[in-house]
């Protein structure tokens, strides 16, 4: 592995999922070497809403563009987030995003890598 790498996230393929229009595209993940970092972009369309998931690690995502909702499921809280805004998620809360009229494009995901947050959108 080299010890610097450009990595050119146009050239990654988005993970197809089956009925949502949600679209996570994996830019670094442990497959590229990346022991500890992870870079996800997960785009969500208008009213959508990820899958519930629980992390095992530290998971922070920044909002690119549009709004949206983080819901803390094991609360029952919802905060609104919008483009520049930082999300923090501790180890094992139960999340999700949610949009009405707007799209959403995140950038980030957990740290270490915990592979279940490949299954945002299915």
């Amino acid at each position: 592995m080299e010890p610097i790498q450009i990595i050119n996230s146009d050239e990654i393929s988005p993970i197809t999922q089956k009925n949502k229009k949600i679209s996570l595209t994996p830019i670094l993940t442990p497959k590229d070497g990346a022991k500890w970092r992870t870079s996800l972009k997960i785009q969500l369309d208008k009213n959508q809403k990820t899958n519930p998931l629980s992390l095992s690690s530290e998971c922070v995502f920044f909002v690119m563009q549009g709004k949206g909702i983080i819901f803390d499921e094991t609360a029952n809280k919802k905060d609104n987030i919008y483009k520049d805004k930082m999300v923090f998620i501790t180890p094992e809360t139960l999340f999700s995003f949610i949009t009405l009229e707007d799209e959403l494009t995140l950038l980030g995901g957990p740290c270490p890598f915990d592979e279940n947050i490949l299954s945002i959108g299915d």
